[in-house]
Formats: structure tokens, C-alpha cells, sequence
């Protein structure tokens, strides 16, 4: 997944209408397409065999016209919403889908105004996007859980100097890169504490420290595509933005 300010820029070349960065936006995505119409269809999936990942691209492509960042959603949630309503209308109409099995931003709006139909849609919305928050929420609890860390325990140690907070990021966003390093940390749950300090220049006391938040972060940033809600509330400080 693209950095949150990165991905911003994207989005706004595409709607001043440059379709090259359209293009490339898209085919970079397509690995996450794939894993939104897997996740939906519950199988394994091909391009240029299957339907839905060439449903899956379309809805992509809707999102990106669709987006709009007053909704509080960001836009990789956004996506995988309207990818997983888009497929999971042409497997009900394949006759292969359970109608209970997962929601639709067009179900049972054929009989209502298309100002009825916008507001059912803007409702699921919202109610998919607060569930899939609160699944990531109790999700994410449950992995920092293995490390002997709690919510209370990142509000307790999350740093409140900016430049001490961008320092525990960049050692968390080294760890989450580093094949090795993070494999030791799920292996032992411990945090490589020496080969950080040395990496990254940074004391060992400093990582000591800041051992809770480096670690939830570096396990955030890892698996993104889990936590596509919590990756937005860490952004480079200083942008403007919201920091975790």
C-alpha cells in the first residue's frame, strides 16, 4: 500500500483527469484487488480466468470516482467496500452467494428514488466502514495482546514530542521492512532492541523505551492491508496530519 501522503497526491493527479496516473494507480493495485475479491469469494482466484477480478478492477476504478475524504473512510477501505458490494452482486446473480452471507450497497433498492438509493448507500457506508473499524480494533488488540501490550499501555507510552515520535516510527517502519528482524519479533516477541539501536542510530535506552510503540506500529505498518483503518492515523508528522 502506498504512504498515506503519497496516495493523496495519486488520487489528486487522477482527478484533474490524468489518466496515465489512472493507469498506473490501478495496475500497482492490483494485488490488492485480488486480495479483497479472494477474501470475498472465499477461493482462490486468476486473472484473465475469473469474473471478479475484472469485476474487482471496475470497482476499483468506481471507488477512485467515488471517493470522497469528508466520509472519515480512507480510500483503501473505501475500495475494498464497493469491491466487495460489486462482486458480491454478480455472485448473487450467478446464483453462487448466500444473500446473508455479507451486505450490498444495491441490495432491495430497485423499487426507490435515486435519492432513496444514494441514501441507502451512504448508510452502508457508514455501517460497514464502523463495523470493519471495530474488527480491525479488537483484530489489532488481540495481535499487540501476544506482546504483552494493551491499548491503555500504547496511550500511556505513545510519545507526545513530535520528533521523538518520528524517531520510534522510522526504527518501527526499519523493523517492519527488516525480513529478519521481524521474523525474530513474531518468533520470540521480543524486540530486537541491539540490531535497532545500531540500525538506526538511536540509543538503546531510546528503544527501550519506546518498546510498546514501536512494536504496534511496525505491526500495523506490516500488515496495512489488515489495518487499513489504523494505517491512516499514522502519518509523517508535521503534514498537517493526525499522528498516532
Amino acid at each position: 500500500m502506498l504512504p498515506v501522503i503519497e496516495l493523496d497526491e495519486k488520487l489528486s493527479l487522477i482527478r484533474n483527469g490524468d489518466s496515465k496516473a489512472r493507469e498506473d494507480f490501478i495496475e500497482s493495485h492490483r494485488h490488492f484487488i485480488a486480495r479483497a475479491a479472494v477474501k470475498v469469494c472465499g477461493r482462490s482466484l486468476e486473472w484473465d480466468r475469473d469474473d471478479e477480478l475484472s469485476i474487482g478492477l471496475a470497482a476499483f476504478n468506481e471507488a477512485i470516482d467515488r471517493f470522497d475524504e469528508n466520509r472519515g473512510v480512507p480510500f483503501p477501505a473505501f475500495a475494498r467496500l464497493i469491491i466487495k458490494s460489486r462482486i458480491t452482486d454478480f455472485l448473487r446473480r450467478q446464483h453462487r452467494h448466500s444473500a446473508h452471507s455479507c451486505g450490498s450497497l444495491d441490495d432491495n433498492v430497485q423499487e426507490y428514488s435515486a435519492l432513496e438509493i444514494s441514501l441507502a448507500r451512504d448508510r452502508y457506508l457508514e455501517e460497514e466502514a464502523a463495523r470493519e473499524r471495530e474488527e480491525e480494533v479488537a483484530e489489532f488488540s488481540r495481535l499487540i495482546g501476544q506482546f504483552g501490550i494493551s491499548f491503555d499501555d500504547l496511550v500511556k507510552s505513545s510519545p507526545r514530542h513530535r520528533d521523538t515520535r518520528a524517531s520510534l516510527q522510522e526504527i518501527a517502519r526499519r523493523l517492519a521492512g527488516d525480513e529478519e528482524l521481524f521474523t525474530q519479533l513474531m518468533t520470540t516477541g521480543k524486540l530486537p532492541v541491539a540490531a535497532l539501536s545500531r540500525m538506526s542510530g538511536a540509543s538503546v535506552k531510546t528503544v527501550e523505551r519506546g518498546r510498546r510503540y514501536i512494536i504496534a506500529i511496525a505491526l500495523i505498518w506490516r500488515f496495512c492491508e489488515d489495518f487499513l483503518h489504523l494505517c491512516t492515523f499514522i502519518k509523517p508528522p508535521g503534514k498537517g496530519s493526525r499522528s498516532a
